[in-house]
């Protein structure tokens, strides 16, 4: 023990072996060479041998606090956060157990436990400043922002050092919209820890909320600069990209495969079984948008149509907030797997066992995506789907579905890392959502003149689509154009956005600006004050241009040169309503100024865009799955033939 103490851990931990040699038994044997297994960078062997003393002497609660430690270190959170349960119930006295266990609920999504937890450390020591860091942390998720602000401020008191802190309470000012003080508070977060890639990157998503897209970017940029595996600023860094108009298909090839270049790639098996080309295949989806999201729309036709006589799906979920949607869509699974928490080794590793054939991929690099799942080759056949408009840039991807619109033959494919598969008729099937409100009459009929909208997340709204959309506003007399966003919310997006108007001659009262309408609340009415949407380029709508369209509203777009660019071709062109693509800026201002001069053809439009969509590939959920599944065998064909 005092070799121990002193570092000489060889010396340690001969003297433990001799003690086991003569007490197999011996439960502080088995913990300390596990400690030191730990400190030697051996968490696995740490696991093995602390988890030896706990079940040699289960009630130790130091035994169950250091093997909480050694998940930590592998990277099962899930295995951390038991681990560290029993160690507070043993010992509920430590502080430490219960700061720590509180941290991880919090990041399990369970806030309401995280608060009871986290306060009972702090009715223990009230100015317990990592106690309060994770209160300030477990308050912004139950959205109590004002308490989570005065809890994080408490803590930068008691330890104005502690970035983490800053952090919490830069986020809580953020949705209290006093985005100033928020920004000085993530900066601050910069300042006590400059080599942490956290602050930077939070401080970038608060200047994306503030439509300072290129400074977001940059601030991402020095996040991986401190980190160039932190995975959170990798995504949003590469989805950003997307939205600035300087950016074409090789540059985003290049960001994208050079992210991804490094990542760890250790998968403990290889994959090399080979099968029955014909038989049942096994499908694995992995996405973080089992639940209520946009993706769920596109994938719950999908799930409900698969032929099970020719396909056994898996679900491998990493949802942190279950929720009705969650278990609607389980009813549809063979299979489901909930990695939240779980390692990218851990995960593949579950993956392998259920042999899966084809692990189909549904978010790239957007939130809580798990391409590093991907990297470590869990399956024979991995494919990108849905989730992301570009390429992965993960050469352990093999396919990517698409079709011919949204990613022309030859254009594209140099351009990315997967094989392009592209599908007749769309890669998309829409299921609207079963309380959609019925399509109200034209708006332009009471008289208030011709109301354009976009509800796409204002970060793609470019200066060139402010300089397009100000040019059909100052073409169409008594126009309005209306926005809804959630950066809507904060104050300092709502003045850069009414300014770069007002830069092209558009006064205030001609915008209408909404913040995020909750789902319960029926954001989808809100079409029924619109009757022109207008498409944002050179990163296209998709869930938008489709709630769009079924609320009867025509849409405007733009074809790019990329595939982000040109969904809106798809989605119109299989709805037969190509004309209403444009080809450049000018095009497109004609196109939605000719529109609002027709209101005939706009009532036309309007009473029958859902039954057009209905009768279209676009909500065909049998004839899409089909495809898709025909996709997926001749995939495993060539796999099981060796190609």
């Amino acid at each position: 023990m005092q070799r121990h103490q002193a570092g000489d851990l060889t010396g340690a931990e001969d003297i433990y072996r001799e003690v086991l040699n003569t007490d197999p038994e011996n439960a502080d044997g088995h913990h300390f060479l596990g400690l030191i297994a730990h400190q030697r960078g051996a968490p696995e062997k740490a696991i093995q041998l602390i988890g030896r003393a706990v079940s040699l002497a289960p009630d130790r609660a130091t035994f169950h606090f250091n093997l909480g430690a050694a998940y930590l270190t592998a990277g099962d959170t899930g295995r951390a956060l038991t681990a560290y349960e029993e160690a507070a119930r043993l010992d509920p006295d430590n502080i430490s157990a219960l700061q720590i266990l509180g941290g991880l609920l919090g990041q399990a999504g369970r806030f309401d436990a995280a608060e009871t937890v986290l306060r009972q450390a702090l009715d223990k020591n009230p100015d317990f400043p990592e106690a309060l860091c994770g209160l300030a942390a477990a308050l912004n998720g139950l959205n109590r922002w004002a308490e989570a602000a005065s809890a994080a401020e408490r803590a930068t008191e008691l330890a104005p050092g502690m970035s983490e802190a800053w952090t919490n309470l830069g986020n809580a000012l953020e949705k209290l919209d006093r985005v100033p003080e928020a920004e000085t508070a993530h900066r601050r977060a910069i300042e006590a820890d400059p080599a942490a890639p956290l602050p930077p990157y939070n401080l970038g998503n608060l200047l994306i909320d503030s439509w300072r897209t290129v400074d977001g970017i940059q601030s991402f940029r020095n996040a991986l600069a401190a980190d160039p595996d932190y995975r959170p600023a990798q995504g949003n860094l590469l989805l950003n990209l997307l939205y600035l108009e300087d950016q074409t298909e090789e540059s985003l090839f290049r960001e994208h495969s050079g992210r991804t270049s490094h990542w760890a790639r250790t998968s403990s098996r290889s994959v090399a079984r080979q099968g029955d080309a014909e038989r049942r295949l096994r499908i694995g989806y992995v996405s973080p948008d089992f639940r209520t999201h946009s993706c769920a729309y596109f994938l719950e036709p999908l799930l409900s149509a698969h032929n099970k006589d020719a396909v056994e799906v898996f679900a491998y979920a990493n949802v942190q907030r279950p929720d009705d949607t969650t278990a609607r869509l389980q009813g549809y699974i063979d299979h489901w797997r909930d990695i939240w928490g779980m390692s990218d080794k851990v995960a593949a590793g579950r993956i392998e066992d259920d042999d899966i054939d084809i692990l189909v991929d549904l978010a790239g690099h957007s939130a809580n995506g798990r391409l590093g799942i991907f990297a470590q080759r869990p399956a024979p056949v991995q494919v990108s789907w849905l989730g992301y408009p570009a390429t992965t840039g993960l050469p352990e991807i093999d396919y990517r579905i698409t079709d011919e619109d949204a990613d022309p033959t030859g254009a594209s494919d140099q351009w990315h890392s997967e094989a392009l598969i592209r599908l007749d008729g769309g890669f998309h099937c829409y299921q609207a959502p079963g309380n959609a409100p019925d399509v109200g009459p034209l708006p332009y009929r009471h008289g208030s003149g011709i109301t354009f909208g976009s509800f796409n997340n204002l970060s793609k709204m470019t200066p060139a689509v402010v300089r397009t959309w100000a040019a059909i506003l100052n073409t169409v007399e008594g126009s309005r154009l209306m926005l809804k966003g959630r950066i809507l919310g904060n104050a300092v997006a709502r003045d850069r956005i009414l300014q770069a108007f007002a830069g092209h001659e558009v006064a205030d009262d001609r915008l209408v600006l909404h913040d995020w309408i909750p789902r319960d609340q029926s954001p989808l009415s809100l079409y029924n004050q619109i009757d022109i949407a207008l498409d944002t380029f050179p990163y296209n709508g998709t869930t938008t241009s489709f709630e769009a369209l079924w609320m009867g509203v025509p849409v405007i777009s733009l074809a790019g040169q990329r595939h982000a660019g040109r969904v809106g071709l798809s989605i119109l062109k299989n709805l037969g309503l190509a004309e209403l693509v444009a080809g450049s800026e000018a095009d497109y201002i004609a196109k939605a100024c000719e529109l609002a001069a027709d209101p005939d053809r706009l009532e036309t439009l309007r009473t029958g865009l859902r039954g057009r969509m209905m009768g279209s590939s676009l909500c065909d959920a049998g004839g899409f799955t089909e495809k898709l599944e025909t996709a997926y065998r001749d995939m495993w064909r060539k796999w099981s033939a060796g190609a």
